[in-house]
């Protein structure tokens, strides 16, 4: 009889796991970008969770722990972090150590998080009314993280950060939270998306010109780009019309009511060309300018010591480097205290070569993997594409933040794949 009892007790704690891993994990992403503490906080209540389920998993059901890619990739660059931090000192710059140890452990942490859900992606099914509700919630989200920090942008004309340490991390996850917010609404909402899709855009880019990124505004332009192009030449004919006669008063009554909130903005896009310009002439104190000169101070830094080093040396490397063969930037020695705007670069100058060839392994099993992994995996793009892209010119894997936001992100879209089909495709990007 107590086996019976045991047998059955077990039996519903697994029928309502999938669910409570769904519910954390979206409520954990919702809240990301309104509430850092409340979206950490369900964050590492999951990751709890997932520690002592896969302890059941590992010692009672499989007797074994399985070698899955992505979550061991996660799983080997987080203690990379740790372990560089272990075998180094920098107490000039504790700064870097302190991103290091933090974004470390989250990443340790959510291996457990994809473990658990990679090895049950043939047991569990999400409802798609779970699914439908999400999708929602996310786009609640948007529309009042987007009016608070526009209306912000407009009182102080100052750019927004958008619950960030910084306007650009801030307007990264921006871009990514808006891109799974059109998927969920294309996918798993109501039939008449299309005005929610809209809305989502419209918000998503007053905010992006808030933060005055340029690469986020660049990235993003050319998703709605995509997906305004797919649906035109893809959506029913009946509502085309109507969808690109929507575009086009939108994108008039923007331009011609807009130009005291998006000017400033398009003179950071022209400064781009302007910079590249100086940096040629030798003027190279600018944004570009200073980032090109950490990109080369950094490889620098990894050639004196291919095996790694502390952040103290690598900056003294640097600051070296940058005095002796940049004409002393100033803009860039200002950012030598932070990271090489580069993640590959930053890892190599860092952690040495085994640190560099991790995280150039990570970013190839974001892009590559998942179409390994299922039939059709297309969605996992919005992903990976906007984490190599933004990688290239910031540090995102330096961030504290930035990395357990990936893994949410990455569970959530496997979660996405055991929501029961629907009559529309399941595979659609646009919007």
């Amino acid at each position: 009889m107590n086996a019976v009892i045991n047998a059955f007790r077990v039996y519903k704690i697994n029928d309502r796991l999938p669910m409570v891993y769904f519910i954390l994990t979206s409520l954990s992403i919702d809240f990301f970008l309104y509430s850092g503490p409340i979206s950490r906080n369900i964050y590492y209540i999951l990751t709890y969770i997932s520690v002592i389920y896969f302890i059941v998993l590992v010692v009672k059901v499989d007797k074994k722990i399985h070698l899955y890619v992505l979550p061991t990739l996660f799983l080997m660059v987080g203690v990379s972090k740790l372990v560089w931090l272990g075998f180094t000192s920098s107490p000039q710059f504790p700064l870097v150590a302190h991103h290091y140890e933090i974004s470390g452990k989250r990443m340790l942490l959510g291996y457990f998080i994809l473990y658990c859900i990679q090895r049950n992606l043939n047991n569990w099914r999400i409802s798609r009314v779970a699914a439908a509700y999400s999708s929602y919630l996310l786009f609640a989200l948007l529309i009042v993280i987007s009016l608070a920090d526009s209306l912000q942008y407009l009182k102080s004309g100052v750019r927004i950060k958008v619950n960030s340490d910084a306007a650009t991390s801030g307007a990264y996850i921006l871009v990514l939270f808006s891109m799974i917010t059109i998927y969920c609404l294309r996918n798993f909402a109501t039939k008449l998306y299309r005005p929610f899709c809209l809305i989502a855009i419209a918000l998503t880019f007053l905010t992006l010109l808030a933060t005055e990124t340029r690469s986020a505004l660049i990235f993003y332009t050319l998703f709605v780009v995509f997906c305004l192009v797919h649906e035109l030449m893809y959506g029913k004919k009946n509502h085309k019309r109507v969808f690109a006669s929507a575009i086009l008063v939108l994108g008039l009554c923007a331009l011609s009511y807009g130009k005291v909130y998006y000017h400033p903005a398009l003179e950071r896009m022209d400064a781009i060309r302007q910079e590249a310009t100086q940096y040629m002439h030798g003027q190279n104190s600018t944004s570009l300018g200073a980032r090109l000169s950490l990109w080369k101070s950094a490889w620098f830094s990894f050639e004196h010591h291919p095996l790694g080093q502390s952040a103290d040396s690598r900056n003294a490397l640097a600051t070296q480097y940058i005095q002796q063969y940049e004409s002393g930037n100033q803009e860039a020695l200002n950012n030598v205290q932070y990271h090489m705007h580069n993640d590959l670069l930053d890892s190599l100058s860092l952690q040495g070569i085994f640190g560099g060839m991790l995280m150039l392994a990570l970013f190839l099993a974001l892009l590559f993997y998942p179409f390994v992994l299922f039939n059709s995996a297309s969605a996992f793009l919005l992903l990976s594409l906007p984490v190599v892209f933004f990688s290239q010119g910031d540090c995102q894997f330096y961030n504290r933040e930035s990395p357990y936001f990936f893994i949410l992100v990455l569970g959530f879209l496997m979660m996405l794949r055991l929501v029961a089909k629907a009559p529309r495709s399941d595979s659609a990007l646009s919007v």
